[in-house]
């Protein structure tokens, strides 16, 4: 009889530690996937940014020319400059990088 009750103690810590497991599993898919959702809001943020900001520039008297004659210089034909900017910020917020302010450079 005490065996029987020392046995079903077992088999209820091992299906505790099953669930704990099962739990802890879908908590880690859960924060992949918000990961991996926040990468693409950021990069779909920088394309905005880009694209606001390429929208600024072409109307500046002399930075929007100036700006569009280097793109063409290094071989783009015809910068729209809305479309390069949200390109960048696009792939630019694939490489954001955030950095703490507890830096331990000493760069005096």
């Amino acid at each position: 009889m005490v065996k029987k009750i020392a046995e079903a103690n077992h088999v209820g810590d091992i299906m505790k530690g099953v669930v704990i497991g099962i739990g802890a599993a879908i908590i880690g898919v859960a924060v992949a996937l918000i990961g991996i959702v926040a990468i693409f809001l950021f990069a779909i943020l920088g394309a905005l940014m880009g694209a606001i900001t390429g929208f600024i520039v072409g109307f500046v008297p002399v930075l929007g020319p100036l700006v569009a004659q280097g793109f063409m210089m290094i071989g783009v034909q015809n910068p729209n400059l809305v479309a390069l900017g949200a390109m960048l910020g696009f792939v630019g917020g694939f490489f954001k990088q955030h950095q703490s302010n507890t830096s331990t450079c000493k760069c005096k």
